[in-house]
């Protein structure tokens, strides 16, 4: 009998990057650290037959806990889908990532656009970070989390530390520029 390679491996750590587009597309990373002291899945890096088990796995797990949020943009109700996995070593250590690619659209409006996710309540199991990345010349105009943040601009940072309360209802709100990127010709700042 296998057992689970959650039973072997420890998560550590957690990060996130969103990618907004004007389109209305937004694309995450999402990259999960863990202790894998066995060489549980440094073993399965090795055997493709193993990895692409495990992997069918893994994307299965997370689109489950992606259909049990709620995601909302412009109050039209968005669905989160798996779009890619992969496992793999982080050098020469005992941690290993399991990184995920996942796909949401809605449309934006003129003004204010929302973007709203009702979240299972948590206590944070380690530490992690999530940038969001606007089109050059948003202004994000409000955020509502659990979380704690920092605007940049066109950029929004949030975090959490092991331990401390996450999830629940998170809302962003956002204006985005009236001007399209091109750096063909110029620079915007």
């Amino acid at each position: 009998m296998r057992i689970e390679a959650e039973e072997f491996v420890i998560p550590v750590h957690a990060e996130s990057f969103f990618s907004v587009s004007i389109s209305g597309e937004i694309h995450e990373r999402l990259c999960f650290e863990y202790l894998d002291p066995d060489g549980h899945y440094k073993g399965i890096t090795h055997d493709e037959s193993l990895l692409a088990k495990e992997t069918e796995k893994l994307a299965a797990n997370m689109q489950y806990y992606l259909d049990r949020e709620r995601v909302e943009i412009n109050s039209q109700k968005v669905k989160s889908i798996v779009r890619y996995i992969d496992v793999f070593p982080k050098g020469d250590s005992e941690v290993v990532g399991v990184v995920y690619l996942i796909d949401f659209a809605g449309r934006f409006v003129s003004g204010v656009n929302k973007i709203e996710t009702w979240l299972e309540e948590e206590v944070a199991p380690y530490d992690f970070e999530i940038i969001w990345r606007f089109p050059m010349g948003t202004k994000i105009v409000e955020i509502d989390s659990l979380l704690d943040f920092e605007i940049y601009n066109d950029f929004v940072t949030l975090w959490a530390l092991e331990g401390v309360d996450v999830g629940g209802y998170e809302r962003m709100e956002f204006i985005l520029p009236d001007e399209i990127l091109d750096t063909r010709t110029k620079e915007r700042t």
